[in-house]
């Protein structure tokens, strides 16, 4: 028995496996959920910096949801703002995975920190967003700090397997929004604006684009049961 929890895929599938409960946990689970929350709203105000726009605010949620509100210079580049929030979530999943893979969990900690710590200083100002950030910088710098590979690598994982199912499951709910209640469609409504493709058009979109980006990372990083 000892030898078979020394297996690395055991390992990773029975942290997997925990991972899972935790994020279907009443509290506890929607507070790590917004992880992906905090990439994902990241990602529309790098986009607007990149495109030499501005970002005023974060806000982050305790349902899980958030909002960016930038500035940007023309329509073109409101586009990919409106864009970037969906893909910018699966893709740093995928990256997350790469880094475990490499046996470089430690790195997903530091990133995903160094993201919060930036948000707390620059952009969060609601109330629950600055206590959310709070919290996680405390938990990823205790779990650094005791330097135990185990927790290390049970942290990363989780946080990494929350921005790759969130990345998914918040597309499908995006939606079902977007065909029962068009107007509140978020992104998928910004993109019909800039574009005037129909909003559930660009829901299907920005879902594709997160399901075929979770299949290549678990196809690519997740250990073979046989």
């Amino acid at each position: 028995m000892e030898k078979f929890f020394q297996n690395p895929t055991v390992i990773f599938y029975t942290l997997l496996a925990c991972c899972l409960v935790i994020t279907r946990l009443p509290l506890i689970g929607k507070f790590f959920r917004v992880v992906n929350t905090l990439i994902h709203e990241s990602g529309h105000a790098i986009m607007a910096l990149l495109l030499s726009g501005k970002v005023h605010r974060i806000d982050l949620f305790s349902d899980t949801s958030g909002s960016a509100l930038t500035a940007t210079k023309n329509g073109f580049s409101r586009f990919l703002v409106s864009l970037a929030g969906y893909p910018t979530s699966a893709l740093f999943a995928f990256l997350c995975f790469y880094l475990i893979e490499q046996n470089s969990g430690i790195y997903v900690v530091y990133i995903i920190t160094g993201i919060a710590i930036l948000n707390l200083i620059l952009y969060v100002r609601n109330a629950y967003g600055i206590f959310w950030l709070i919290s996680f910088i405390a938990i990823a710098v205790f779990i650094v700090y005791k330097k135990n590979q185990f927790i290390i690598n049970g942290f990363s994982l989780l946080c990494s397997f929350i921005i790759l199912t969130d990345a998914v499951i918040s597309g499908i709910h995006l939606l079902v929004i977007a065909i029962k209640s068009p107007k509140t469609a978020g992104d998928a409504k910004n993109l019909n604006e800039a574009t005037h493709l129909p909003i559930v058009f660009w829901a299907l979109v920005l879902l594709a684009f997160s399901v075929v980006i979770a299949y290549k990372t678990i196809w690519m990083f997740f250990p073979k049961l046989f």
